[in-house]
């Protein structure tokens, strides 16, 4: 696609108009704020607008081979491999590694102990946060030769990944435990979630027996519905891979004060609202 570039990270405020765009700003901001100079923002500039103009780039051609090589994260591989173990279709092994990261937390009862960290100590901390845990999703599933690429829901603050398999791209939160299948048992993407945005209430118990035990059934697909899969929700697509680590960085942080006095969480306060703003106006 010709000028991709106009839709990438800091650029994409000004492809969005009103309040969306305000939206936008304020969430780069806030991600500045929070995590500085680390990957969790670091990432952000790489990632591209889901749009009428993107559509076919990022979903009309098969994603290039995941880049990972062998022995290059040993932990990792023996977390895949201990997870996988016995199990022989794509299927089984993506969905293995779902559950795995969605239950990750219960290690430390959901302690945050301390913000940020490779992959290797997101897995060690007992990780849950969103923009962590997707992360790390991605990054298991490149060990097994799925490619992968980080979603950021803008206004809902929300973040969750696709793997592609079965020939597909394929939506997971791996933090509340969902993804959503059609009537023929396929994996359905961000995109064909958005067209038919029923599809949420149309799953069948099997589905619904992923979702993570500490919300209902109801209230996760109420949050999706009218918050992530919004009509006005801006969806944003990055590539992340295990093999780009020398391009980030993967610094705790340690007493970061995110208090509604602090910086940063003045940003986050006026970010929440002007989200809020955004998907309360929509049809």
């Amino acid at each position: 696609m010709e000028n991709i570039e106009k839709y990438k990270g800091k650029e994409i405020a000004e492809r969005l108009d009103g309040l969306a765009k305000e939206c936008y700003l304020y969430s780069w901001d806030w991600m500045e704020k929070a995590w500085t100079n680390t990957v969790e923002f670091e990432r952000m500039s790489e990632q591209i607008l889901y749009c009428k103009e993107t559509e076919d780039y990022l979903y009309a051609v098969s994603p290039e081979p995941v880049k990972y090589v062998k022995g290059t994260r040993p932990q990792l591989e023996k977390v895949v491999d201990e997870v996988c173990k016995g199990l022989k279709t794509d299927r089984e092994k993506v969905i293995a590694i779902f559950v795995y990261l969605r239950d990750l937390h219960k290690k430390f009862g959901g302690a945050s102990l301390f913000l940020g960290g490779t992959e290797e100590e997101l897995i060690k901390k007992g990780e849950w946060y969103c923009e962590r845990i997707s992360r790390l999703m991605v990054g298991l599933c490149e060990i097994l030769g799925f490619p992968g690429r980080i979603i950021y829901h803008i206004a809902s603050g929300h973040l969750t990944c696709e793997i592609y398999f079965e020939d597909r791209w394929a939506y997971f939160d791996p933090r509340f435990g969902m993804f959503y299948l059609d009537e023929n048992d396929n994996f359905l993407s961000v995109a064909e979630i958005i067209k038919d945005r029923d599809v949420i209430y149309r799953q069948t118990d099997y589905v619904h027996s992923f979702i993570s035990d500490y919300q209902s059934v109801d209230f996760a697909h109420h949050r999706n519905y009218y918050f992530c899969f919004n009509p006005n929700e801006i969806q944003c697509f990055g590539p992340y891979s295990l093999m780009d680590a020398d391009k980030y960085h993967f610094d705790w942080i340690l007493g970061h004060d995110l208090s509604p006095s602090s910086e940063s969480g003045k940003i986050r306060r006026r970010y929440d609202e002007t989200g809020m703003m955004l998907l309360v106006n929509s049809k």
